[in-house]
């Protein structure tokens, strides 16, 4: 599914999580066709979302809807801090490796001019998501270090995206990967954007019903799609805590 022109760095970066989602839709050719809908529930106002799921059924509802909604950081709010911190590193990384647009074009293009734009797209790009990290006093993707599939699994380095405002985060790199995918777009390599529900199911299914839920403790499972979600009570509260 990944175009031969793609740099081995991407290539590599591509098996799993959310955010990888997003590389794969971004890089890989467009399916005909509508894109499908992102879940069965009806749109969620954010004023409308309790502070609290009593329990994980309702956890699920909520998130459903809020990716109906369409925001991120509605859907953020649906997560465990430790799904929160996972997460943001993942969007950090991917978007990243999504922003080489550069010697992708090159290959593609067969121009040396739109490559030569597409160089400084690239720049630019990398620039700006080094601003938003800044901006949430999070590490920069040179201060994050390498490899970084590594990186990204390394609980130290999640633990440095702990103190970010996720929710805010969430909903400025979802414009930031639309920025990125119409920068590509722009250097001849088109594709679909990512369902925003990736940010909460990854390879799972967003519009598998509640009723599957199995709750052991203050723990429970939902089999969805290739994934299992996990959910977890904190302070009294369902929240998603993850998938495998």
């Amino acid at each position: 599914m990944i175009p031969a022109s793609v740099p081995a760095s991407v290539a590599a970066f591509v098996f799993r999580s959310v955010t990888i989602g997003a590389v794969l839709a971004v890089l890989a050719p467009a399916p005909a066709g509508a894109r499908p809908s992102a879940g069965p529930a009806a749109p969620l106002s954010m004023t409308a979302a309790p502070a609290c799921a009593a329990t994980p059924q309702e956890a699920w509802t909520l998130a459903q809807q809020a990716i109906a909604g369409g925001d991120a950081g509605l859907v953020t709010e649906r997560l465990s801090p430790d799904f929160r911190a996972r997460n943001a590193l993942e969007m950090a990384i991917s978007a990243s490796m999504l922003a080489e647009i550069g010697g992708l074009s090159g290959d593609a293009s067969g121009s040396a001019a739109k490559a030569s734009a597409a160089k400084a797209a690239e720049t630019k790009l990398l620039a700006e998501l080094d601003a938003i990290l800044r901006k949430y006093k999070a590490p920069t993707i040179k201060e994050i270090g390498t490899p970084l599939m590594m990186k990204m699994n390394d609980p130290a380095t999640q633990a440095k995206f702990a103190p970010v405002d996720h929710v805010a985060f969430a909903r400025e790199m979802e414009t930031f990967f639309t920025k990125v995918e119409k920068a590509a777009e722009a250097a001849g390599v088109k594709g679909e954007k990512a369902e925003l529900a990736e940010l909460v199911v990854g390879y799972g299914d967003i519009k598998t019903p509640a009723a599957g839920i199995t709750v052991t403790g203050e723990t429970a499972t939902l089999p969805s799609g290739k994934a299992t979600i996990r959910f977890k009570k904190i302070g009294g509260c369902w929240v998603i805590d993850g998938h495998d």
